[in-house]
């Protein structure tokens, strides 16, 4: 594939917006513009969806990037219309088409917040797809939460802690998005949260909760440290691989009292 020419994408995509008030017609001319700009062969994507198996044009993460950079205009002056557009590309069992929907979604949230979240939860009931349930996460839920953090943290528990492993990740990556936030502050309230995973099974997820409780140290190492030492002496392998990969990014004393507490003796 010949190498991204940006300018030439960001024209292509403000081509596209003229297509914006036509949700039919605006899904069929990204369907093409994904096809244009991505591998030659249309493939079935290797993480599908066992319900709806989704198809993938191999679109390279800049061509979409590039392409949602020059939609920001349009959408933020007409959010309720977006939610149709997203609504319609949705529709598609292509993962561009899907991935685009939810980036036009998340930059509604803030302004249309109850809308957007009855979307998110239709989205999410049927989704068994990993990716598409950590980009829902990340661009979704992450800013549907920050606006409303303590009357949403019940809803926040309940997905941490269902039986279902993609509403577990779904709720973890919400919590990542906010522990990227240099905003975010209350660090001990969203750790409480992630007690319902800090015995995690599976390691898709298991691997998701140690990288956002890392993550959350940034704004939070004393809150972070203290959390860690309470599980640290924890009797289960899953919680001890959680542990010691969570502590990477605090400071050596607190690491090394981290270590001593451990299961174990401190092994690897």
């Amino acid at each position: 594939m010949p190498a991204i020419d940006i300018a030439q994408i960001r024209g292509e995509a403000g081509e596209l917006v003229h297509l914006y008030g036509d949700p039919d017609g605006f899904a069929a001319a990204t369907r093409e513009f994904f096809q244009v700009h991505s591998v030659p062969t249309y493939r079935q994507s290797p993480v599908v969806s066992v319900h709806a198996p989704l198809k993938t044009f191999g679109t390279p993460a800049p061509v979409l990037r590039t392409l949602v950079g020059v939609l920001r205009k349009i959408v933020a002056a007409n959010p309720a219309h977006t939610h149709k557009v997203a609504e319609r590309l949705w529709a598609d069992p292509v993962r561009e088409q899907r991935r685009l929907a939810i980036e036009l979604l998340g930059l509604t949230v803030n302004v249309l917040p109850a809308q957007a979240e009855s979307l998110m939860l239709a989205w999410l009931s049927k989704l068994d797809d990993l990716e598409l349930v950590e980009l829902l996460g990340t661009e979704v839920c992450g800013p549907w939460l920050m606006g409303d953090l303590y009357s949403r943290l019940d809803q926040l528990r309940l997905w941490v802690n269902s039986p279902h492993k993609y509403q577990r990740q779904f709720g973890v990556m919400a919590i990542a998005a906010l522990a990227r936030t240099r905003s975010f502050r209350d660090v001990s309230a969203v750790l409480e949260v992630m007690t319902g995973v800090m015995r995690e099974g599976d390691m898709e997820v298991r691997k998701s909760v140690a990288q956002t409780i890392k993550t959350l140290s940034a704004n939070g190492p004393g809150e972070v440290a203290r959390f860690l030492s309470n599980w640290a002496d924890t009797v289960d392998k899953n919680t001890n691989w959680i542990v010691r990969h969570a502590m990477e990014k605090l400071d050596t004393d607190a690491r090394t009292a981290i270590t001593a507490a451990l299961r174990g003796g401190g092994m690897v």
